[in-house]
């Protein structure tokens, strides 16, 4: 009997081992999905459950109800963009919170801080400029989510409002709208993706910045469209690597602000390349004097939790000048919720 038992026991077992090795050999591990869209389903309280769910053919052990919990409640960031160029450097710090009130709608809102270093002193016995940290314009942001056909949508709406005029804060001195969309599509280690916005001027970007439009040295106002389409590929450990070429397309009347030129002074740059935004504070013309064209590349680094790190290079073929930027983005939504939720 004993050997009977033995016997049916290896019987019913054997197909099951099987499976669970067949399985785990055929199919891959899912690719990470960027932070800012989902979070890593690896990662989620009860992966475990459902695996051996999966494997026992039983309904996995988490409720929609709790993985909706996850994606959902309070959102706070805080980041810093640095643009350094041979022309200056821009410096930008945003506090960022808001609400996930479904995990496709989000709203959120910051106050930006501002610090660049420029080359026009108005110190004979200093080569730069200083400017102390100045108020950028407050914005709120309205954030919609979906995973199409297997892919990755984000649209996000923005609103800033000026809380002074341009010779006494960062600002156009007018209310701005951007509308920002991004789609990409991921096959194992390879993401192509495309990016499409219109606005009534450049407006800073927190949520997905792009290289190229990381504390820009200058603010426009007047219509403007952007466009961006690249690759990223997922390294080992937690890296990434991405290239892309982008335009900004105006059209109608426009006003360049400069962040390197001061409005109290008439040192300035020789505008050599179309570069508006170093030979006056401000600058009203046609639309060629906001346009831009180029390609960046880009190092991402996200091997700590809640810690993001992009160092990109970029290089406009418009104005004729290179930058290297740094993008530090340190995600504290955790800290808002339960320690079983993190």
């Amino acid at each position: 009997m004993r050997l009977l038992y033995g016997v049916l026991l290896a019987a019913i077992l054997s197909p099951g081992l099987g499976f669970a090795q067949t399985d785990s050999q055929s199919t891959p591990a899912p690719a990470e999905e960027s932070g800012w869209l989902s979070k890593n389903p690896l990662k989620a309280p009860g992966a475990a459950a459902k695996g051996i769910g999966k494997i026992f053919k039983r309904v996995p052990t988490t409720s929609s109800k709790e993985a909706a919990a996850e994606t959902t409640g309070p959102v706070a960031f805080v980041q810093v963009q640095s643009n350094t160029t041979p022309l200056g450097g821009v410096f930008i710090l945003d506090a960022d919170v808001g609400y996930a009130f479904t995990p496709h709608f989000t709203l959120e809102g910051g106050v930006p801080l501002i610090f660049d270093r420029s080359p026009f002193s108005e110190v004979t016995t200093k080569d730069w400029r200083w400017t102390t940290w100045l108020l950028g314009d407050p914005y709120v942001d309205i954030r919609y989510s979906r995973k199409p056909f297997g892919g990755n949508f984000m649209t996000v709406l923005t609103g800033t409002f000026p809380v002074s005029n341009p010779q006494r804060v960062f600002t156009t001195g007018r209310f701005n709208g951007d509308w920002f969309n991004h789609l990409d599509k991921s096959f194992k280690w390879f993401t192509p993706f495309l990016n499409a916005g219109a606005s009534n001027g450049t407006v800073n970007r927190f949520i997905m910045p792009r290289p190229y439009n990381l504390a820009r040295p200058y603010q426009t106002l007047g219509f403007m469209s952007d466009f961006e389409g690249g690759a990223s590929f997922r390294l080992a450990h937690g890296f990434s690597i991405g290239g892309s070429a982008y335009a900004l397309v105006p059209g109608g009347p426009q006003k360049v602000f400069s962040r390197l030129v001061a409005p109290d002074f008439a040192l300035a740059g020789d505008g050599a390349h179309n570069r508006y935004f170093d030979s006056a504070f401000e600058t009203v013309g046609p639309s060629r004097i906001a346009r831009d064209n180029g390609y960046s590349g880009w190092l991402e680094v996200a091997r700590i939790k809640h810690v993001n790190l992009q160092v990109g290079y970029t290089h406009s073929v418009h104005y004729a000048y290179d930058s290297l930027t740094v993008m530090f983005n340190f995600d504290g939504s955790f800290l808002f919720k339960p320690p079983q939720e993190q």
